[in-house]
């Protein structure tokens, strides 16, 4: 893939560097300004504010100076602006593509090296929902934005099969495992039969335990308490009414039973590696994670290896190795805390001065390591599991987690650097982002309260199907899945990360800009045209003597895509891709509604089909990074 060291741009900022270079040297600077080119318009820029060349220095060096890409450079309250000669930049970005073909914006920039990505992580213990979608498309987009660069990464998936929401999930199906496979023999996703079990299961756990916490309380403390179980109650009624005979047989088997006391001992017997708890954990956690599986699936996501909490960090010992490691290489920092062992986390990063070079946020909590009883905690276990990642032959291990875990994440760091493992903290990055929100929803997977993301993808698909100009309900249902799948994956990646979204369907499947059917939309065009015209576009035709405003401004956009997608990589951001690929869009078709292509003749003819083929390919190239699916049709 070497040979596909191709952009457009190159030649034009190589010509204005080596200008700016011997502008410098004629004043006698020692360093030359960053050259710039701002993205809406086709001109290079030089900020020399702090050189203060003279306009005769300048005027000199640009004195019979002829060039290939630039015109009209000047000097303009110190700025050293120069125009960019769109016919020569249309020449560039022919070469470009014809060199590159179908993998048009790759270039040398964008492979930086070997990566673990890990991704989605969900609890094995209901089906995703709409916030662990947002996880899984931020993932999957990073993954395929560094494939398509040629870097190797690998995708795993973090099993979190140890802790007590864990257990109840295990107890309930213990108790109605033949229900819930009948359940799924019907067609029930295995996933979705689980979470009804979990959530009742919790629910009748933590109306047990408030039940006998409210014995000897005063009257307003026990007030709160018969309120608090009153919303437990409303959780049970919501799943009577959803699955009535699953939940009475539920409240039937579990109902007297303590379950609080049950998980907690079911936990402690599974980490010891107890045969009769493994069998017992894991039949439950398979189930989910088939159910997970298929989700993911039927979004085009695939997990290279699924790494279990349990084998990596808790039967391996290797948590509690950490926790003892620790104590014996600081013990200053070590606090006991009614049983617990606590880290002072913050003390050892102000000491150390870390926070800068393990990027670390401005505030940084104490973290407790063990339980009273000394099991472990879910941060240890996590550091644990970081260090395993962090040891594979990679640059850098990119884990995808929400911002509510920014202080989790940051003491993971921070331990494996007090753990002498400095090289491995910084090979960790946090990849953060916020909340998916659901505007008048109130969210909690333990009370059974979310949008599972199969719910948002069939009434995607629903939506999308009546949307498609399809008489044939069969081939409009495949369509319309398509459809649904990249308005969904579209809108996870429309943002920044670090910007919560709100779910608005109105956004999601907006046909007229910034949707996954919009852009769908355009490629089919682009194609279409291409096929319509009736032969192959030229790979370098004439470029006409004069391009209208449109047609320079489609030319330097597509030129820019081999940079977006290297600023996309350096910075691990692929709503840059989903951003650049809306603006093409809008701009392509504004353009071929006023110009035409097919009927035009002649030079212009081949021109403009060979631009509405770069489109094409970038467009496509684009969706498949994010994951949108590419049609033929629509």
């Amino acid at each position: 893939m070497e040979h596909l060291i191709v952009d457009p741009l190159d030649a034009v900022i190589s010509e204005f560097e080596r200008l700016v270079d011997e502008i410098v040297a004629k004043i006698g600077a020692t360093t030359r300004p960053e050259v710039e080119f701002p993205s809406k318009f086709a001109f290079v820029t030089a900020r020399l504010h702090k050189l203060r060349p003279s306009p005769e220095a300048v005027a000199e060096t640009l004195r019979g100076r002829r060039f290939e890409y630039l015109a009209n450079v000047r000097l303009e309250n110190m700025y050293l602006n120069a125009d960019v000669d769109v016919r020569r930049l249309a020449v560039a970005l022919f070469d470009s593509v014809r060199s590159a073909g179908e993998k048009y914006g790759y270039s040398a920039r964008c492979k930086v090296g070997r990566f673990l990505v890990e991704h989605t992580s969900a609890n094995p213990l209901h089906p995703l929902h709409v916030g662990h979608g947002r996880n899984a498309v931020l993932g999957d987009s990073l993954v395929r934005l560094l494939r398509f660069c040629g870097n190797d990464v690998e995708v795993h998936f973090y099993v979190d099969d140890c802790g007590s929401q864990v257990m109840y999930a295990a107890l309930g199906y213990e108790a109605v495992s033949e229900e819930v496979n009948k359940m799924v023999e019907r067609g029930v996703k295995p996933d979705l039969a689980v979470g009804y079990v979990y959530s009742v299961a919790t629910a009748i756990a933590e109306i047990n335990r408030l039940k006998r916490l409210a014995e000897g309380q005063s009257d307003e403390k026990r007030r709160e308490i018969l309120a608090e179980i009153d919303e437990w109650m409303g959780v049970i009624k919501r799943h009577m009414d959803a699955e009535p005979e699953l939940t009475n047989l539920l409240a039937e088997r579990l109902g007297r039973r303590d379950l609080f006391t049950e998980a907690a001992e079911l936990n402690r017997l599974y980490e010891r590696g107890d045969l009769q708890a493994r069998a017992k954990v894991r039949a439950v956690v398979d189930l989910v994670l088939k159910g997970q599986r298929a989700t993911l699936e039927r979004l085009g996501i695939a997990i290279d290896k699924w790494d279990y909490e349990s084998e990596l960090a808790v039967w391996s010992n290797k948590a509690v190795e950490l926790v003892e490691e620790l104590k014996r290489r600081w013990p200053s920092y070590i606090e006991n805390k009614e049983g617990a062992v606590v880290f002072r986390a913050d003390k050892f990063v102000e000491d150390f001065n870390l926070r800068e070079e393990l990027d670390l946020p401005k505030f940084i909590p104490p973290v407790t390591l063990t339980r009273s009883d000394g099991t472990t905690l879910y941060v240890t276990r996590d550091v644990a599991y970081a260090l395993w990642q962090a040891q594979h032959a990679v640059d850098k291990v990119v884990r995808v987690i929400s911002s509510e875990q920014t202080h989790e994440q940051a003491h993971v760091k921070i331990i494996l650097y007090a753990l002498g493992h400095k090289e491995e903290a910084k090979r960790i990055v946090h990849y953060s982002y916020e909340m998916v929100n659901m505007p008048g929803m109130k969210m909690s997977a333990r009370r059974g309260q979310y949008v599972s993301l199969d719910e948002i993808l069939d009434e995607a698909a629903e939506r999308s199907a009546e949307m498609v100009k399809e008489k044939d309900r069969e081939t409009a249902a495949v369509i319309g899945e398509k459809v649904g799948v990249g308005a969904v994956r579209y809108f996870y990646l429309s943002a920044s990360p670090r910007k919560p979204i709100d779910f608005k369907w109105d956004v999601v499947l907006n046909m007229r800009s910034n949707s996954g059917p919009f852009l769908q939309y355009t490629y089919v065009r682009a194609a279409s045209i291409l096929e319509k015209a009736g032969e192959a576009p030229e790979a370098a035709p004439s470029v006409p003597d004069s391009l209208p405003p449109e047609e320079r401004d489609l030319v330097v956009r597509l030129a820019m895509w081999p940079r977006v997608v290297a600023s996309a990589v350096k910075d691990l951001r692929p709503d840059y891709i989903s951003d650049y690929l809306n603006s093409l869009a809008l701009l392509f078709n504004s353009y071929y509604e006023k110009y035409p292509v097919i009927k035009a003749e002649g030079d212009v003819r081949r021109f403009r089909l060979a631009l509405v083929n770069v489109v094409r390919i970038t467009m496509k190239n684009g969706l498949e990074i994010l994951g949108v699916p590419v049609l033929s049709r629509m």
